[in-house]
């Protein structure tokens, strides 16, 4: 979480002088709040990947592009194009696949400490 977000700062430094302009008091709290949020986010992933197999939870992190479109949508006005649902289809169809093979493969492999029937 730490190197993702310093990685992230230092790459865009070198663009600050060309792009900055001064934020209002508000404008500053709601980034406080918004690098708050996400990083608290991240960690309550980073936690879920503790506990959980990643062909688990990717259904949980693929939801978040039915919350993007819908957020956009709701707050913008931003109508997604074409490709965009495309590509999103295709990432949650891949998901969605690789979720399934996972479990096929599961039911089929045989558990950990068990002998196969037979050897005694």
């Amino acid at each position: 979480l730490f190197y993702s977000n310093g990685v992230g700062a230092v790459l865009m430094l070198p663009v600050i002088p060309f792009i900055w302009s001064a934020s209002s008091l508000r404008q500053f709290v709601l980034m406080m709040l918004a690098g708050a949020l996400a990083s608290f986010g991240h960690y309550l992933l980073i936690a879920a990947h503790r506990h959980a197999p990643p062909s688990l939870l990717s259904p949980f992190i693929y939801s978040q592009l039915v919350w993007v479109v819908a957020l956009g949508y709701v707050v913008f006005g931003d109508v997604p194009d074409g490709w965009t649902l495309v590509g999103a289809a295709i990432v949650i169809g891949s998901g969605l696949y690789i979720l399934h093979r996972e479990r096929i493969g599961v039911r089929g492999a045989p558990r950990p400490g068990l002998k196969p029937a037979g050897q005694d």
